[in-house]
């Protein structure tokens, strides 16, 4: 038999921590490779940075919806 999962309050703020560092590595990210393009700096390793910075945004953004939809089927009985 399964054992029905409890809420949790540390995934709960995991996901909200994941969530606001994707709103700052995001537009961080668009930034930096609007500037480098603005530069000419195609091949340069600040595009590669600004594309770590978009790299980075988009992994926390996916895994803090990942969390909350989680979080949120276990608070609401929704089951997987």
């Amino acid at each position: 038999t399964k054992v029905p999962q409890q809420p949790s309050s540390i995934r709960y703020v995991t996901a909200g921590v994941c969530l606001i560092g994707a709103m700052v590595c995001l537009p961080a990210g668009f930034i930096q490779m609007v500037l480098v393009l603005q530069r000419g700096g195609y091949g340069s390793h600040s595009l590669g940075y600004a594309i770590a910075w978009l790299g980075l945004g988009g992994g926390l953004l996916g895994l803090g919806m990942a969390l909350m939809i989680w979080e949120l089927s276990v608070r609401h009985g929704v089951r997987h």
